[in-house]
């Protein structure tokens, strides 16, 4: 896909994570449209746009730009699933790649889930696979 349908996806994504959708919701919305990721997956495809899997690219970016059709929303959102910790990781480093440039973001997602992985009790466990 082409760089500017990447951006625009990306933007997209970051206003549904922040408005509209958690990140469990959006898991959830992706199973109920037959495409079914682990967190790293969905996280990267969210996070970077344009380095997620071809096999996923036409459906995800459909299911994105059009989510204001979607019902699901008006469900699935709970207060609960916004303060999940995976979720503000994930509106952390889209809102530093929106600053200050991806590989910043990138560095600073290292280093928290570097932290994290010396944790008594891990926040963000299902994405310590996330560099490997």
């Amino acid at each position: 896909m082409n760089a500017q349908m990447m951006d625009s996806l990306f933007i997209e994504s970051y206003l549904m994570l922040n408005m509209d959708i958690s990140f469990t919701g959006v898991r959830t919305w992706f199973e109920t449209a037959g495409l079914s990721m682990d967190d790293v997956t969905l996280f990267k495809t969210l996070w970077q746009p344009e380095k997620m899997a071809s096999e996923y690219q036409a459906e995800v970016s459909r299911l994105i730009i059009y989510r204001i059709e979607d019902v699901f929303f008006q469900i699935n959102r709970t207060e609960e699933e916004f303060s999940e910790p995976i979720h503000q990781l994930l509106l952390r480093t889209m809102n530093t790649r929106t600053l200050y440039g991806e590989q910043d973001a990138m560095i600073d997602l290292g280093v928290l889930l570097m932290q994290d992985k010396e944790r008594e009790v891990p926040l963000y466990p299902s994405l310590h696979t996330y560099f490997n």
